[in-house]
């Protein structure tokens, strides 16, 4: 014989709300983590003015300066493993970066008979090249391996191109590019690309540092013109509607808010 137990509405209530709460909170934390106008301004702003900084201090070596010189002191006394650390540096190598990224956003490409997913990857190729290429000559500052075949002395201004880093350039706008255009914002893949990134980056960072590839403040801006080229780049796509998130209910104002901007 079976029993009918009676269910208590408020219970059954509660559990209702509960459940539609936690799909509620779960749409706004993934609009929340979307990239709209407005957080795209404002992260790119926040990266141009870190660059400037690095640049104003770099060229009048100033503070951040000084502490290059220590942090290079500091690297030379761990004396870390060079063989293995010209390794690990290699994340942000972009002959690497490309053999690995290209047949698999060209073969995205040909599936999707859209030119899309691997246009933009060179974009943000073509962008942060550009501008690191232009100040790696603007600069010319020294490696700091070279700092003691130039008197012991920050040099800038000669044939040399330490600033910015260009792997670090690399690690944030090509593996960001990927992480971006493959996953989707809020979910579980998009926060362990990105993790993923910026572990790749600070392996990348350390490595340089250690082996004195680079000074600090080199790696610093390249990360930041690495920022700035993905950011730009995902800008263009969601202002021309190319942003792959189109598909999520919020992308409508995305959109508007892009407009808006422009």
């Amino acid at each position: 014989m079976h029993v009918l137990v009676p269910v208590d509405p408020l219970r059954r209530t509660g559990v209702v709300f509960r459940e539609v709460t936690q799909n509620v909170v779960m749409d706004e934390a993934k609009w929340l983590l979307m990239l709209t106008a407005r957080r795209l301004f404002s992260y790119t702003t926040a990266a141009c003015l870190v660059l400037a900084i690095l640049i104003q201090q770099v060229v009048s070596r100033g503070t951040l300066s000084e502490f290059d010189r220590s942090a290079r002191e500091v690297a030379r006394e761990i004396n870390a493993p060079h063989d293995f650390f010209s390794v690990t540096v290699m994340f942000g190598l972009r002959g690497i970066i490309l053999t690995i990224c290209l047949p698999i956003l060209g073969w995205l490409s040909w599936k999707r008979r859209s030119w899309v997913p691997i246009a933009g990857f060179v974009i943000v190729l073509l962008f942060e090249t550009g501008i690191a290429g232009a100040l790696k000559i603007s600069v010319g500052r020294i490696f700091p391996y070279q700092y003691e075949n130039f008197w012991s002395r920050m040099m800038i201004g000669q044939d040399e191109m330490a600033f910015p880093s260009g792997h670090a350039a690399n690690c944030v706008a090509l593996w960001g590019y990927v992480a971006w255009y493959f996953t989707y914002a809020g979910t579980r893949a998009r926060r362990t690309a990105l993790q993923l990134v910026v572990i790749a980056s600070l392996i990348v960072g350390v490595s340089s540092w250690l082996i004195r590839t680079h000074w600090p403040t080199d790696l610093v801006a390249g990360f930041a013109v690495g920022a700035i080229s993905l950011l730009a780049v995902i800008g263009l796509y969601t202002a021309l509607g190319l942003n792959p998130e189109a598909t999520t209910q919020r992308s409508a104002e995305v959109r508007r808010e892009t407009a808006d901007a422009q």
